[in-house]
């Protein structure tokens, strides 16, 4: 059988609160103990001395030839140990017996040891044992002086009170029989609030287990609902935010996969149709050279594809390495409009923000900047109305370069602006329009951008243009000149 946190939790607290019980009881007793022993020991002296007073009171002198004795009313000293469950004996000066309520011990005989009587000298005496033998067990034994007051003030002997050790036993199971039913009591207590509280504490772990198995077998859905603001509330609400994480990136791990199934499913099946038509003469000779044309479009599309899984591949990885330097960014976007050439011109779109005579220099990674400028002017290319324009607009700032590709065109919608950096995103959901759009550029463009350490954005107003505009930092002090082959290439 599994042994759960709470069983440990429950079972180590109830012993950790045993044993504190335990040893609090234990501390308790200590004093209950010696507290029925000083109560003891002052009863017995009150004893000894009702006593004592007693044998004052009907002591005479007598003219025998012992000297003088002490006359004891014996059934009074009977009465007086029977109500105080002790044993009363009375000795005179010399340690003989006078009176004992115990009958076996005859009078004129007993005789007290030379160390009890010296210690009696001082007055009051209190112990808990034999006295010196003279008992075969231990008892609480108080012994006090009595007097004869005539004609002045003599001590005339002792008078010994004695309750056996077993006397406290009435007392005793009353004090612990109470202790143990605090402590039983306490204990039951703590075993039902810690069961709570260790329910309620593991109750949350079992919630994560059990969703955490879900995830394991796809189901994404499952959450913890704890509102504590302890360290098991701080856990919950990482565990959700992993399972959001996990949820969207299960969500784009499906729609990354069916993108690219879409993606790589279409150009195939129309290079495969035409080459079957033309295979079997479906397709006449006069009209083949036209759809060799399509099929050679599609191979395109399809390495064009592959090529950005590579670099989408290559940036989530983290295998791509900046090979900075600086270069001059108009000659970059020379470059990448020759290769639209033919689209502008048949668009007949205007090219603006080129005319300026001052050269701005960057400092990154050439050949990734020239593919975020493609993309970007595709995109443009793909997007402005016909005789519409493709604005480009450049300027250092607060220690960075920005640049901008700005088109006249429909726009994007507002809804859609913040989805427009996402992998596979398409203005047009029903991809029945720039079926050669794969929906990575912009997220090859976002991806690079970060690289550099800079950062890119989208504002568009509909039915007028549409403008991205990112920036990296600018070059740094020591890179400010030019190397001499980009110095001839001005």
């Amino acid at each position: 059988m599994t042994k759960s946190v709470f069983r440990r939790f429950l079972f180590f607290s109830l012993a950790i609160s045993l044993i504190c019980l335990i040893i609090i009881g234990g501390i308790l007793a200590f004093p209950v103990s010696r507290r029925i022993s000083d109560y003891k020991r002052s009863s017995l002296e009150e004893s000894a001395l009702i006593v004592a007073d007693y044998a004052s009171d009907i002591s005479y002198s007598s003219n025998s030839i012992s000297g003088k004795e002490l006359v004891i009313a014996d059934s009074s000293f009977d009465s007086m140990a029977e109500s105080m469950h002790a044993v009363i004996i009375v000795v005179d000066r010399n340690g003989i017996l006078l009176y004992s309520s115990d009958k076996s011990m005859p009078r004129g005989v007993l005789k007290l040891s030379p160390s009890v009587m010296d210690k009696l000298q001082y007055g009051n005496y209190y112990e808990h044992g034999t006295l010196q033998n003279m008992y075969n067990k231990r008892y609480y034994i108080s012994a006090v002086p009595y007097y004869q007051n005539i004609p002045h003030k003599t001590v005339m002997g002792y008078c010994l009170v004695a309750q056996t050790s077993l006397w406290t036993a009435d007392y005793t199971p009353t004090i612990f029989g109470i202790i143990l039913l605090i402590v039983v009591i306490v204990a039951i207590l703590i075993f039902i609030l810690l069961t709570v509280y260790a329910y309620n504490t593991t109750r949350p772990l079992k919630q994560m287990a059990d969703a955490a198995k879900r995830f394991a077998v796809g189901d994404f859905e499952s959450r913890g609902h704890i509102k504590s603001n302890d360290e098991i509330g701080e856990l919950a609400a990482a565990f959700n935010e992993m399972a959001d994480s996990l949820a969207s990136s299960e969500g784009m791990r499906r729609n990354f996969i069916a993108n690219v199934s879409h993606e790589l499913k279409t150009p195939m099946t129309t290079i495969a149709g035409y080459i079957d038509g033309i295979l079997d003469n479906t397709i006449p000779k006069e009209e083949q050279e036209y759809y060799l044309g399509i099929i050679s479009q599609e191979v395109k599309r399809l390495n064009r594809l592959v090529t950005s899984m590579i670099s989408l591949s290559k940036i989530d990885s983290g295998e791509i390495t900046l090979k900075k330097s600086p270069f001059i960014i108009q000659n970059t976007v020379f470059n990448v409009l020759l290769s639209f050439e033919g689209d502008i011109e048949k668009k007949h779109l205007s090219i603006e923000g080129l005319d300026s005579d001052e050269d701005i220099k960057i400092y990154g990674d050439s050949d990734l900047i020239h593919q975020v400028l493609y993309n970007l002017v595709e995109n443009a290319v793909k997007f402005t109305n016909d005789k519409g324009y493709i604005r480009f607009g450049f300027a250092q700032k607060d220690s960075r370069v920005y640049i901008y590709v700005e088109n006249s065109g429909e726009g994007i919608p507002p809804e859609d602006i913040r989805l427009v950096f996402d992998k596979f995103y398409k203005a047009d959901k029903s991809r029945s329009i720039n079926k050669k759009s794969m929906g990575l550029g912009l997220y090859i463009v976002r991806s690079i951008i970060l690289l550099h350490g800079g950062n890119i954005f989208v504002e568009s107003e509909p039915e007028n243009y549409t403008r991205f505009t990112f920036w990296i930092p600018d070059i740094p002090k020591k890179q400010k000149e030019l190397p001499d082959t980009i110095k001839e290439e001005q």
